[in-house]
């Protein structure tokens, strides 16, 4: 392993370290309050951290290029769709499945767009610049983006886990490993996109639309009383990945030091 190489792992293991420790303390201070919304604030800790690592380690030009060279640039609209709409149309496609396509029985559950929405908006943001921006660049000089998304799926699943213990950062009535298999999934979507637009806009973008599918659509066990249609969109977004990772073998599946 290069220096350079022993650098990034180093700043990956470190900003790991340091965004589950805080989410930790976050979630063990909220667990003390006996205030679940204290844990809320764990959500800006990714982006947090590496605004922190990056202008220590890159100065001003480092945190411009995490923050705006990686946000404002030029992406194909189609990009642009696929992330924002694409996990919705498949857990749309589930609650379609789960009610054996009777789109009369489809509806929202709710269609209140504030708070919700601004909620929905923060938390993409407050992670996406730590997970897409910091981490996943970092793994992909050293694995390709199939492994650097099991690996960040790994990790961001970990982070998730000190609210689960005070019952709250994940959907109720759902069993941690399950969320993880979501994450890890939902990670190989998001980096699947990232790569091939180096934007951390589609990556809010998906974040986004992730989180708006479960919030809106009938497919959380503590909205349906079961884990059915969870289940279904779970099969669906595997389907899908394992054909794009497929079909994309040559760039997703090559290691970068192949020449």
């Amino acid at each position: 392993m290069n220096t350079r190489s022993s650098k990034e792992i180093m700043e990956i293991i470190l900003f790991s370290a340091m965004v589950i420790a805080l989410s930790s303390l976050l979630c063990f201070i909220a667990y003390t309050l006996e205030d679940p919304n204290v844990s809320i604030l764990a959500v800006f800790t990714p982006s947090l951290v590496a605004l922190v690592l990056t202008a220590i380690t890159k100065g001003k030009k480092g945190v411009y290029d995490l923050f705006v060279k990686q946000t404002v640039k030029k992406t194909s609209l189609n990009w642009l769709l696929i992330a924002l709409l694409g996990i919705p149309a498949l857990a749309s496609l589930a609650v379609l499945t789960s009610l054996h396509f009777d789109i009369s029985r489809f509806h929202l559950r709710t269609t209140q767009l504030l708070p919700q929405l601004i909620v929905i908006v923060m938390i993409a943001i407050g992670e996406e610049y730590g997970w897409r921006g910091y981490v996943l660049p970092r793994l992909m000089k050293k694995f390709n983006v199939f492994y650097s998304s099991i690996i960040l799926g790994l990790i961001w699943g970990l982070w998730h886990y000190p609210a689960y213990l005070i019952g709250t950062g994940i959907p109720l009535q759902m069993d941690f490993m399950v969320f993880l298999i979501w994450v890890v999934l939902g990670t190989l979507f998001i980096s699947w996109i990232y790569y091939y637009t180096r934007s951390i806009l589609t990556s809010i973008l998906a974040h986004i639309g992730a989180n708006a599918a479960f919030n809106y659509l009938f497919i959380l066990p503590e909205f349906t009383g079961n884990m059915n249609t969870f289940w279904i969109f779970i099969t669906y977004l595997l389907v899908l990945m394992m054909l794009v990772y497929y079909l994309r073998r040559k760039d997703l599946l090559e290691s970068p030091n192949n020449p």
